[in-house]
């Protein structure tokens, strides 16, 4: 019995990791890096950041912004960054004019209301899909913002955030499946 159990568990690893290893292939251009280097959240890209999306409306703008300082500090694992973050988002999004926000509030108040990346995670996967919704709905004058996915996230029932970068960086598990996922749509 225990070796069937070391069998299956040793199955469950390599299927996991191969998985991720899959949908990374396609997408993987970093291969001059070395594995540290992709493994480190704190080695990505800040210079386009949330400032290099604007849309139209200047509150959409703005929840987009805090938003991707959110997703950001979800890649770091960093439960109390993530929470000044909602925070912000909470702000922006109480001091909106803009209809049908309500949920998106909702979730970022339950965001802001921890510390613990797991549960902020839960939030944040029904606070991005809401988010896909309000950019698709706004004109994006400048920058571009990239709809990706990973499979794996959910307990492998997959999940959705938006990134100012092509370059995947997971928020859903940060450094443990840091390059998890591909790009979905572009935006």
């Amino acid at each position: 019995m225990k070796r069937l159990t070391k069998i299956l568990l040793i199955a469950s690893i390599i299927s996991f990791t191969f998985a991720c290893k899959e949908n990374n292939k396609a997408g993987d251009n970093d291969e001059h890096m070395d594995h540290q280097e992709q493994m480190d959240p704190s080695s990505m890209d800040h210079s386009k950041g949330p400032e290099s999306v604007s849309f139209e409306n200047k509150e959409v703008s703005a929840i987009v912004g805090s938003y991707l300082k959110l997703k950001d500090a979800l890649v770091e694992t960093d439960g109390e960054k993530a929470k000044h973050s909602a925070g912000e988002l909470v702000s922006k999004l109480q001091d909106s004019s803009l209809e049908g926000i309500a949920e998106m509030e909702i979730e970022a108040k339950k965001i802001a209301e921890s510390t613990d990346p797991a549960v902020q995670r839960v939030s944040f996967d029904v606070l991005s899909n809401q988010m896909v919704t309000l950019v698709k709905s706004s004109n994006l004058t400048e920058g571009k913002l990239y709809k990706q996915y990973c499979p794996m996230a959910k307990n492998n029932e997959g999940a959705y955030w938006l990134s100012t970068s092509s370059e995947i960086r997971n928020p859903y598990f940060g450094d443990k499946m840091l390059k998890c996922g591909s790009v979905e749509e572009e935006i």
